[in-house]
């Protein structure tokens, strides 16, 4: 072919040709080294020039950017994030994140540059190692980052979550706590004799009160006295014979245990009774004096002015026997007078006939009590044999009770008495009366009266037996121990006791059958008392027993004894006893069980009276009879209560 062709059809050198098929082929290899990640390939280049001839040449505008991953850190926890940067990516392109070619971290967008940062999240339960590797990828491209090491996960400490404080609920209303126990006087000065009125509170329901004086003497005792709302309100007497200067009452109740003390004073010793006067009355004169109730002879009573026979009372000092009040000195012979007659003990109490002074056998004679311990029980004997009225807690706050009693039919014609006897503290009253009206007083084989009464009215009841039996005790672990020498005994009888190691000083009180108490008695100072206690004459045949207390410390034994019936044919346990002459049963002496006694003498009441009425009935051969008495009775510090 010639090179003479025509010019309009220009025809491309084969050099040329050749020089325009090396520059593809330079791109396409450039290309396909950034699609598989091995960056920019070079090569020589053959430079178009004139005769073909080849020379090295550069990329310029045709050179594309490979793209590039960058890490933040090269370790990790597992669970924990890591950063990351990648430029040369496809622009605006999705980006995926893979762990080690598996599960799909997270997807990105990369910017108009195909650059992004960001970070993901590495799987907790990653296998801690080094592993490990990130794999990004986007359309026609996958970059595999440097190598990761994973760290093992660490539990980070929580931080505590403050625990809000809840809004207390309001509490249910508490009950008010129980005031605590205390006792009040509404006085803290007194005479001998007077009394004093207490207030407590803060007490249980319900509770038993005791009150002593000076933690010795038990002055009152009240059963289940507390009320609902904790009170009792009480009054106490204090002993006439109390020495003037400080002192105290104790207050005790048990369950729970309760013990308070309350000051006072004394401002005057007591005294001694005063002879008792007569009133004005009846045209005959009678006796005036009356007789006084355990204790010493009260003074002569008198009648009244004008001649008139009265109706006397006499007040004495804890007194036997008060002497005969005498005539009135212008008095003619008459009737006898109708006034009351009545005592009054020494520690201030009283009893007096109201109504009935002169009554028909089976009449009602009324009568009042004052100055008695309050709420106790009141129990009224006829002639200090029979019980013919008996008042459970009848005596009221004020130490007062009026009543009647009626007299039995059968009593004999002439004078008797009444006594009035309370527990706790023991009190022992008597008030005289007259029977107008009634059966005569039986006559002895010479033919004079005998049985009568100190005024040789009424005849006696037959000597109760001694008690029989075996012995009978009771100890505990301390080793107090009390005991009665027989252990069957018919009512109205003694029985004779002994305690030992009992609290030392302490006031010993013997119950019957854990109710009434027959007597209280101050043991020595080794613990020790001996004396007798008389079985009430109304009390059943049948198992009973006798409580022997003590407090301080607080001792409690039991006796059990038997109360068997009287003898069918009524016969008496009474025993002789020779004189000195020798003389023959008339002159012997009667052993007796005796009843109440005076605290002066240790003579019993019933004693007292029997040879009261042997001396008026028998005149001198009777006095004669009754002078010799075998007395076995120890003397109490009071008279023990029925």
């Amino acid at each position: 072919m010639s090179s003479d062709r025509p010019t309009g059809t220009s025809r491309i050198p084969a050099q040329a040709a050749r020089g325009a098929r090396a520059r593809l082929v330079r791109v396409a290899t450039l290309t396909a080294g950034a699609t598989i990640g091995l960056g920019v390939l070079s090569m020589p280049i053959a430079a178009a020039g004139g005769t073909g001839g080849v020379g090295p040449a550069a990329l310029a505008a045709d050179e594309v950017a490979a793209p590039t991953v960058t890490l933040a850190s090269a370790t990790v926890r597992a669970g924990g994030d890591v950063g990351f940067t990648v430029t040369g990516f496809p622009a605006s392109a999705k980006l995926s994140v893979k762990l080690d070619d598996g599960a799909l971290l997270q997807a990105f967008t990369t910017d108009a540059d195909g650059g992004f940062s960001g970070a993901v999240t590495v799987p907790a339960d990653t296998v801690a190692g080094g592993g490990h590797w990130l794999r990004f990828l986007s359309p026609g491209t996958s970059v595999k980052s440097e190598a990761l090491t994973v760290t093992a996960a660490t539990t980070p400490t929580p931080t505590p979550t403050p625990t809000p404080t809840p809004t207390p609920a309001p509490s249910p209303t508490k009950p008010a706590e129980p005031a605590a126990p205390a006792v009040r006087l509404t006085g803290t000065k007194v005479a001998a004799g007077g009394r004093l009125t207490f207030a407590l509170s803060g007490f249980a329901q319900g509770q038993n009160v005791t009150v002593k004086l000076d933690d010795d003497a038990i002055l009152a005792q009240w059963t289940g006295a507390v009320k609902a709302d904790g009170t009792f309100t009480g009054t106490v007497t204090v002993p006439s014979g109390t020495g003037a200067g400080a002192h105290w009452l104790r207050f005790l109740a048990p369950n729970p245990s309760t013990s308070l003390k309350a000051d006072f004073t004394v401002t005057s010793a007591g005294s001694g009774g005063s002879s008792g006067s007569g009133g004005s009355g009846g045209s005959a004169g009678s006796a005036g004096g009356s007789t006084g109730g355990g204790g010493s002879a009260g003074g002569s009573g008198s009648t009244g002015g004008s001649g008139s026979g009265g109706s006397g009372s006499a007040t004495n000092g804890s007194g036997s026997t008060g002497s005969t009040g005498s005539t009135g000195s212008t008095g003619s012979t008459g009737s006898t007078g109708s006034g009351s007659g009545g005592t009054t003990g020494a520690t201030g109490a009283s009893a007096t006939i109201t109504a009935g002074s002169s009554v028909a056998a089976g009449g009602k004679v009324s009568f009042r009590v004052t100055g008695f311990p309050a709420g106790q029980q009141l129990t009224v004997k006829l002639d200090d044999s029979e019980i013919i009225g008996q008042w459970s807690g009848g005596i009221g706050a004020d130490g007062s009770f009026s009543g009647s009693v009626t007299v039995p039919p059968g009593a004999t014609k002439g004078a008797h008495w009444l006594r009035f006897l309370a527990p706790n503290p023991s009190t022992s009253l008597r008030a005289d009366f007259t029977v107008t009206t009634g059966a005569e007083p039986a006559a002895d084989a010479s033919g004079s009266a005998s049985g009568g009464s100190a005024a040789g009215g009424s005849s006696s009841a037959a000597p109760v037996p001694e008690a029989t039996g075996d012995p009978a005790s009771a100890s505990n672990a301390a080793g107090a121990t009390a005991e009665i020498t027989a252990s069957e005994v018919q009512p109205g009888g003694t029985l004779h006791f002994r305690v030992s190691e009992f609290p030392a000083s302490q006031t010993v009180t013997i119950k019957l059958d854990d109710d009434a108490i027959l007597g209280q008695w101050k043991a020595d100072a080794s613990g020790a008392y001996e004396g007798d206690v008389e079985i009430p004459a109304d009390v059943t045949a049948g198992a009973h027993w006798l409580r022997f207390l003590a407090p301080n410390p607080s001792t409690t034994l039991k006796v059990d004894f038997t109360v068997i019936e009287p003898a069918a044919d009524g016969a008496a346990a009474v025993s002789s006893s020779s004189s000195a002459e020798g003389s023959d049963d008339s002159g012997a002496a009667l052993r007796t069980a005796a009843s109440v006694s005076s605290p002066d003498d240790g003579v019993s009441w019933s004693t007292i009276a029997w040879a009261a009425a042997a001396a008026a009935v028998g005149g001198a051969a009777g006095a004669a009879g009754a002078t010799t008495f075998v007395l076995r009775r120890r003397t109490p510090e009071t008279p023990p209560a029925v």
